[in-house]
């Protein structure tokens, strides 16, 4: 349902277009912010809110790669998700004192993220309302001085001021764009879906494409469901994926970067600091961590060339360094390389078909010439969530970007916005009406797809929300 326009012309009306992490956040920090009346309607088209994709898996296997204690939902209540895990009961197997420091299932994240969705609800503020659209939002046009969005159920929402908050989206298929296969039946385009490492007998092996976490979970779920056969798992670079260790912050970095930011200059940083780090016994990533908190500033900072060189020639290098595995779960899948059960592949796929009940990927190594041919049962996309909004399989964002009402960043990141996720308007000026947080701040923000950034940005922008009315 939705207010009335009666209603809506008292209070100032919010809605969120999505119901993951971002969107029930934004809702619960409005629910706390608000100190006038307020509508907000959350449209979703699913009943599930909160956990999104990330934290409604099919595996308990699924972990966080972030430590139990850097997961509040509340960047000003830092131990809420560890208080809860305790006072819930989830996790007897660990003491008081080890539980901050564990790497949890996602599911039991998505426990948490439910309950903190419902007693919001709960405690509703009397002069707040809220209103629910389990549909999915198609279509949105400005209506004097609110935003009409359409849904496919047939129902339409008006309020002043719209949120997206649509999460990450399926992954791009440019690895096999152009190609037979990418039409197969054979060929699995969406990684998340419990679908794709289920009826698999153990007659011929698997091909993932992609060598990152999204790949791991994949290869988790293929042995949950006790496929048995080898996996290959291909990316241009076939970087492996490190393991999360105890280290001491190599914070000592902070003191001499500074702006202007240059490309080349923070290469040559952060090799000196490697370097260092090596020197006392540490791994190199751990200079990564140490400067996170300064990445958002570092990025806006740096000229487009520099982003350019960056995505082309550093990004995979840091994606590994940035994006570890918990220790047990590394050594689950180092495991299964060495028994020659998991294959890493820095390659590419030149072209893939069906041949005799099988996919065949013809594919060439890196620095080596010579093709070769893998028979495999089905191909797993797990590239990563598609970013450029111009390609999103989304009847929504094809017609805001018909509508001009988005645009996508410079880098094709994301949606061209502020820091503070005002949407930037075709004549360059942030709008006071549309706004967008999460993944979609990435073009703006690099880092903005982990929960330390998101829970502050739901904060902010609920708070922006409210000032601005």
């Amino acid at each position: 349902m939705s207010p009335s326009t009666s209603q809506s012309s008292h209070a100032l009306h919010v809605a969120i277009i999505g119901g993951g992490f971002c969107g029930v956040m934004t809702l619960v920090n409005l629910l706390k912010s608000a100190i006038k009346p307020l509508h907000i309607t959350l449209i979703h088209k699913d009943e599930l809110m909160a956990k999104g994709v990330a934290y409604a898996t099919y595996s308990n296997k699924h972990v966080l790669n972030v430590e139990a204690r850097n997961m509040s939902a509340f960047p000003d209540q830092p131990d809420h998700f560890v208080k809860w895990c305790i006072q819930s009961g989830t996790c007897t197997q660990y003491t008081a004192d080890e539980l901050p420091f564990q790497y949890l299932s996602r599911n039991i994240y998505g426990q948490y993220l439910s309950e903190v969705y419902r007693d919001a609800l709960i405690h509703l503020p009397h002069h707040v309302n809220v209103y629910f659209t389990h549909s999915e939002a198609t279509d949105m046009q400005q209506e004097g001085d609110h935003y009409r969005i359409f849904c496919r159920d047939g129902s339409s929402v008006l309020a002043h001021k719209v949120v997206i908050a649509t999460g990450n989206h399926l992954p791009g298929h440019n690895a096999m764009n152009g190609m037979d296969g990418l039409s197969s039946r054979l060929y699995f385009p969406n990684p998340w879906n419990e679908e794709s490492v289920t009826g698999l007998d153990n007659q011929s092996p698997v091909c993932i494409i992609g060598t990152g976490l999204t790949m791991v979970d994949v290869v988790l779920g293929l042995h949950e469901k006790n496929f048995q056969n080898k996996i290959y798992a291909l990316s241009p670079k076939g970087f492996n994926i490190l393991a999360h260790r105890p280290h001491h912050p190599q914070r000592e970095i902070l003191d001499e970067l500074a702006p202007p930011y240059e490309l080349d200059k923070l290469f040559q940083l952060f090799r000196k600091f490697v370097h260092k780090a090596w020197q006392h016994g540490e791994s190199g990533e751990t200079v990564v961590d140490a400067v996170r908190s300064k990445t958002p500033e570092i990025w806006q900072s740096l000229e487009l060339k520099d982003k350019q060189r960056f995505m082309s020639h550093v990004r995979h290098l840091w994606g590994v360094a940035r994006h570890r595995l918990p220790g047990t779960i590394h050594t689950q899948i180092q495991q299964l390389i060495e028994n020659g059960k998991l294959e890493i592949i820095a390659g590419r796929i030149l072209d893939a078909y069906e041949e005799n009940g099988l996919l065949t990927l013809k594919i060439r190594r890196r620095k080596e010439q010579q093709e070769e041919k893998l028979h495999v049962a089905r191909v797993i996309n797990c590239t990563g969530p598609q970013t450029d909004i111009t390609k999103f399989n989304s009847l929504l964002f094809q017609n805001l970007i018909k509508r001009e009402l988005i645009l996508a960043d410079d880098m094709r990141l994301g949606i061209h916005a502020n820091v503070e996720g005002s949407i930037i308007q075709k004549d360059g000026r942030p709008s006071r009406q549309l706004f967008t947080l999460g993944s979609l701040l990435k073009g703006r923000l690099w880092e903005s797809t982990a929960v330390p950034e998101l829970r502050n940005q739901a904060k902010q922008l609920a708070e922006l929300l409210i000032r601005e009315n």
